[in-house]
């Protein structure tokens, strides 16, 4: 089967790269394109939400305003305080126009 994404996604174990998302507590990042970026979150999103993706890595941080293109169910995890909690992978894709904008970013984050 062949990839069809436009942007070649990249892990990122070489680079300290954090997220954060306005609509939700927590949101971890599995990957990421210089077009957008999967992450897992806690509870479910809507497919066409606006919202706006914090990318933060060594104090620097940048603002990517995102739509959500898909949020399906994965399972569920257990928390330390005994709760149990809904993981969802979320797939966001930034807004056109700002390719060169992460991959600045990403780039001064190698740099650094």
């Amino acid at each position: 089967m062949s990839d069809k994404r436009q942007h070649r996604r990249f892990g990122l174990e070489l680079l300290d790269i954090k997220g954060a998302l306005n609509l939700t507590d927590k949101a971890e990042i599995i990957d990421m394109s210089f077009g957008g970026v999967a992450l897992k979150v806690e509870r479910r999103l809507s497919v066409g939400k606006d919202c706006v993706f914090t990318i933060e890595n060594k104090g620097a941080t940048i603002d990517m305003n995102s739509t959500v293109v898909r949020c399906t169910l994965k399972g569920f995890e257990d928390r330390s305080s005994g709760k149990r909690v809904p993981i969802y992978a979320t797939g966001m894709r930034f807004e056109e126009g700002s390719t060169d904008r992460v991959a600045d970013f990403i780039r001064d984050s190698l740099m650094a």
